[in-house]
């Protein structure tokens, strides 16, 4: 399965980055997730939960990033797993920033899909995760909206009297020789969302109901239902 699209960010790319690189922004961007854990650099852990017919159950798994270029770019590599089906895939992000100032964020990815999972059928999935990658995408521009830096009020200038000049300090200790400091724990962050505070997928029902209605398949089950509801009511007369 493969998927790929485009979004503007009403923000600068800047801003953007830093919140694709904010586990606290991430757990509150991603539908259904119940915690999110970052284990390394770049390395994070998850927990998902979907409560959708043929997706539904709680997903756990590992992310990745790969080939960072900041602010602009990087790859994401992905296992998850859970009771219906396993799920392997690589994605990137790349951002680019446009001439109003705001920001197009592209996003393409392959994912392999085995388990339960597989027998939902292709297109539903796709729809599905279109409909999750929309509702991450407006999630995550509320939550750079939410954390945009506020200018603060630059006071008048008056005239103030010289400030008295600073006594000399006295000789500081030598600082440390940093080889000889110890090194540094790995970066380990996690963030566990309260129910109320998950973002919750209420749109993937209609996405993949969507998708499947727009299928060959879909239409003619469409056509079928008109025609007998026709018929019923041809009889009803």
């Amino acid at each position: 399965m493969k998927i790929s699209g485009t979004a503007t960010i009403n923000a600068p790319q800047s801003q953007v980055w830093a919140a694709l690189n904010d586990i606290d922004v991430l757990a509150r961007v991603v539908p259904g997730c119940e915690k999110l854990e970052q284990i390394g650099e770049n390395q994070f852990e998850g927990v998902v939960k979907l409560g959708m017919a043929g997706i539904k159950g709680v997903y756990s798994g590992k992310i990745r990033l790969e080939d960072v270029d900041a602010p602009r770019y990087y790859k994401l590599v992905a296992a998850g797993k859970g009771s219906n089906g396993v799920v392997d895939a690589v994605g990137t992000v790349e951002l680019e920033t446009l001439p109003d100032g705001n920001t197009t964020l592209k996003y393409g990815g392959e994912a392999q899909i085995g388990g339960m999972l597989a027998s939902v059928g292709q297109r539903l999935i796709e729809g599905a995760a279109r409909q999750l990658i929309g509702q991450a995408i407006k999630a995550l521009e509320a939550q750079i909206a939410q954390r945009a830096p506020v200018a603060p009020e630059v006071p008048a200038v008056t005239d103030a009297p010289a400030a008295p000049a600073a006594p000399v300090a006295a000789d500081a200790p030598a600082a440390p020789d940093a080889s000889t400091a110890p090194a540094s724990e790995p970066v380990r962050r996690s963030v566990v969302l309260s129910e109320s505070e998950q973002l919750k997928p209420e749109t993937l029902v209609a996405g993949m109901v969507g998708e499947w209605l727009n299928s060959t398949i879909g239409k003619v089950v469409l056509v079928v239902i008109g025609v007998v509801i026709g018929y019923l009511l041809g009889r009803g007369r």
